[in-house]
């Protein structure tokens, strides 16, 4: 399989095959000046200065604003038991007892919320706020009065809350433990009503009201439940929305820079090695010109799809703009990447777009570098395989081009006497 085709003898290097027609276009050599989408996205950074997962920092940056709206919520509870049982017509047998719950449950705010910061990205942290806040109802509850207590409503904000904040399992484990502490307490009332006889059906009617709050506990914990589900596949739209390219469905060049970032620093580990490859259509401006953009757009699906097919699983493909598609091959050498890059261009070259009864060619140029040999940096690499597919592109275009450095002492020699391209840093 050759690497790069040389021209014919005779023809000059920027003689090129048009859409439709051949023609011969003589133009000087000018030095590489091809601006790439990249560099703008980039933006001045190296690819090793993006986030590793860009939403997992957004997850944590999420559950740290949970953690701070839960810290003052908790205070507003606070507040808000202190205020209740201080009204005339609570009963607080034994005030003591509560005071120390309050005086606890104060602590246990500090110290989670001011003094252990350490883990407040996490969910586990949030999940350790809503078993505090819920042991600390049940204490205030059973202070206040048990089943009869007005502060029992307060455990509709637990399920709220972690509908809202953790999820549906948090949620419904949350109303399993409320549950059992609302069969607690009635279990002591019963007992209490047991004791005095004259009291039994007092307490069996005072019962009524816990069952209806529980019932409703249960409707709003699978009410919650329900929107959290819908939420999260709402969130998992929008970060696939953000990964993919909507026309063809491959990986945008954030998350292809991300996955570099993340294999370029597993192959550093073991000293591996992986490839790029530059693709870009040959066709497209004609395609346009002669039949509208529609067929354009539907010969950029077309390539994405076949070049999709040949690839490997652990290979990532992404679109970075117009029809310019970027490969990033881990584990691979630039003999192999050649391969599978000359692979990609004769399958696409075979299968011509039929657009409305017209038989429209569909040709690609390929530029290929490689780890360590072409630079030890994603960035220069990336720069490289750019470089590569320019030559090919100079070239005559349906070409697979390999990059290589000349050495300083060396002219650029005729593509003629090559099989792979010599550039110019």
């Amino acid at each position: 399989m050759t690497k790069v085709t040389p021209p014919k003898k005779g023809q000059h290097p920027s003689s090129r095959k048009g859409f439709f027609f051949e023609k011969t276009v003589v133009k000087t050599t000018v030095p590489y000046e091809k601006s790439s989408p990249i560099y703008s996205l980039l933006k001045g950074q190296r690819v090793g200065q993006i986030p590793i997962d860009e939403h997992k920092e957004i997850d944590k940056e999420e559950l740290i604003g949970y953690r701070r709206t839960v810290a003052s919520l908790e205070w507003l509870l606070l507040l808000l038991v202190l205020l209740c049982t201080n009204l005339p017509w609570v009963d607080v047998p034994e005030p003591i007892l509560l005071y120390v719950s309050i005086a606890t449950f104060a602590l246990f705010i500090c110290i989670l919320h001011y003094m252990w910061r350490r883990y407040d990205g996490t969910r586990w942290k949030l999940s350790l706020n809503m078993w505090g806040m819920t042991f600390f109802i049940t204490a205030v509850v059973w202070e206040t009065g048990s089943l009869s207590s007005p502060l029992l409503p307060l455990y509709f904000v637990i399920i709220m809350l972690a509908g809202t904040t953790l999820g549906g399992v948090s949620t419904i484990l949350g109303t399993i433990l409320i549950t059992g502490c609302y069969l607690f307490f009635g279990a002591a009332e019963l007992s209490f009503s047991l004791n005095d006889a004259s009291t039994t059906t007092f307490h069996v009617e005072h019962l009524t009201r816990p069952i209806i709050q529980l019932f409703l506990l249960w409707l709003l914990a699978y009410f919650v439940t329900l929107i959290s589900k819908e939420t999260d596949r709402t969130k998992d739209k929008i970060r696939q929305l953000s990964r993919t390219d909507q026309l063809t469905g491959l990986w945008n060049m954030k998350m292809l820079l991300i996955f570099m970032q993340r294999e370029y620093q597993r192959i550093l580990a073991k000293t591996g090695k992986f490839s790029v490859l530059m693709i870009d259509a040959d066709s497209l401006k004609a395609v346009n010109d002669l039949y509208g953009h529609h067929a354009g757009t539907m010969l950029i699906v077309s390539i994405s799809e076949t070049m999709r097919s040949e690839l490997r699983e652990e290979d990532m493909l992404a679109r970075f703009g117009g029809d310019e598609f970027v490969a990033f091959l881990p584990d691979t050498t630039c003999e192999e990447a050649l391969d599978i890059a000359e692979r990609m261009r004769i399958k696409i070259a075979e299968a011509p777009l039929n657009y409305e009864g017209n038989q429209l060619s569909i040709t690609v140029s390929c530029g290929i570098a490689c780890y360590p040999e072409h630079g030890h940096d994603l960035t220069e690499i990336m720069k490289m395989a750019d470089k590569a597919l320019y030559k090919s592109k100079g070239y005559g275009k349906n070409r697979c081009t390999i990059f290589e450095q000349p050495l300083e002492s060396d002219k650029p020699a005729s593509p003629s006497h090559h099989s792979r391209e010599m550039q110019e840093s």
